[in-house]
């Protein structure tokens, strides 16, 4: 072989070791670009498709058939949202004009257990080349959106129990200072010695009263206290049973009867935390006596009770004297008290809807001035699955 000849073999050979490095550098480099967990995809400023990774379309394809081709076409195969191809058109053509990078969320799916969140970001070249082309990321945020919105809710809830923290100590301070106020002041009273005995007696009356009053707001916060507390305790609770027993505790609860009529429909075993049941029942009735309407000739409370497997509704409907439209709003507030006619700590129907949502149900009121209340409960039947 002549030098010439032996040189352009060399040539030759060298030029092919480099194709085939060259072949292997690109194989090992579509491989990387395959295997980013991120959606990334080069355009060219007409918003033609240069490179696809497999994040970005999974299928390899379409993934092939792509490149070359224009995004309108590819949404056209896709049978896409047009409002979302426009969107991503709008992007590119934005950072090719401004020439600075263009950061966007995308969400799919909303409110449905597919949904998905995406953040995009689009970017007007490629570092080492003079070309406009248009590189775009995409990478799924749905369970970083997720953590979002339950830190989101979980401030909300912190700033509610800071709120109701700090009402709960100054409400409960006056609760717990004015019946001590008072019965220090009629102690003091009592001290005459020329006093007659019926003024004694009154004022030995009126410190019983506070004494009540006192008891009343101790238990009321150590109800509020325990549900916050004590986890859930599912037993199997009777609950006509239940109401009858409580209508008999307050036979002579403030010295008012009320007549109790119950109907009950029921088709399976009800199981709840009896311990929060029996003080959500006992507040809502010791308010259907405590405030019944003395005018009326018959005070009156109807318990509905219809349970099955999966619910149980409660409907306590009285004639008492009823609440304005204007304070119904406020009746679940804590230490909110719609009237002073009543002693009491305010702390109620607070409790009643804090431990009714603490068994994951719900409560409703409806009342009239004049004619009465009605409250009703849509309680879950937390049926033991292995006693069931």
């Amino acid at each position: 072989m002549s030098e010439q000849s032996h040189n352009a073999a060399n040539r030759t050979s060298a030029g092919g070791d480099a194709y085939n490095r060259l072949l292997e550098e690109n194989k090992l480099l579509r491989a990387v670009f395959d295997q980013l967990p991120s959606e990334l995809v080069v355009v060219t400023p007409d918003i033609r498709y240069l490179l696809v990774n497999k994040a970005a379309v999974k299928d390899d394809e379409i993934r092939e058939w792509m490149i070359g081709r224009s995004d309108q076409e590819f949404w056209e195969r896709k049978n896409r949202s047009s409002e979302l191809s426009v969107k991503r058109r709008e992007g590119c053509l934005e950072v090719i004009r401004t020439q600075s990078d263009l950061q966007f969320e995308e969400s799919f799916h909303v409110g449905t257990p597919q949904e998905k969140h995406y953040v995009r970001l689009h970017r007007p070249n490629l570092n080492g080349t003079e070309q406009p082309y248009i590189i775009i990321y995409g990478q799924e945020i749905t369970e970083l959106k997720k953590s979002e919105e339950q830190l989101k809710a979980q401030n909300i809830e912190l700033e509610k129990v800071n709120h109701e923290l700090d009402q709960f100590v100054y409400s409960a301070s006056h609760n717990l200072r004015a019946p001590l106020l008072s019965v220090k002041g009629l102690l003091g009273l009592m001290e005459d010695e020329e006093m007659e005995a019926p003024a004694r007696q009154r004022f030995i009356d009126e410190i019983y009263k506070s004494i009540q009053r006192l008891d009343a707001t101790i238990k009321d916060i150590i109800d509020y206290s325990k549900n916050a507390r004590l986890e859930l305790l599912p037993t199997p609770i009777d609950l006509e049973q239940l109401v009858r027993n409580t209508h008999e505790d307050l036979k002579f609860y403030e010295g008012i009867t009320v007549s109790l009529e119950i109907i009950t429909r029921q088709t399976s075993v009800f199981y709840s935390d009896e311990r929060r049941l029996n003080s959500i029942i006992h507040n809502i009735m010791s308010n259907s006596v405590k405030y019944s309407d003395p005018s009326k000739e018959h005070c009156m409370l109807s318990v509905e009770i219809e349970v099955i497997r999966e619910t149980c509704k409660l409907v306590f409907t009285d004639n008492g004297k009823g609440i304005s439209q204007d304070n119904q709003h406020r009746v679940f507030d804590m230490f909110y008290r719609g009237t002073t006619e009543r002693s009491g700590s305010g702390l109620g129907l607070y409790i009643v809807k804090e431990m009714t949502e603490r068994i994951g149900g719900s409560i409703e009121l409806k009342s009239e001035l004049g004619k009465g209340t009605t409250l009703k409960l849509i309680l879950p039947n937390i049926i033991d699955q292995t006693t069931a």
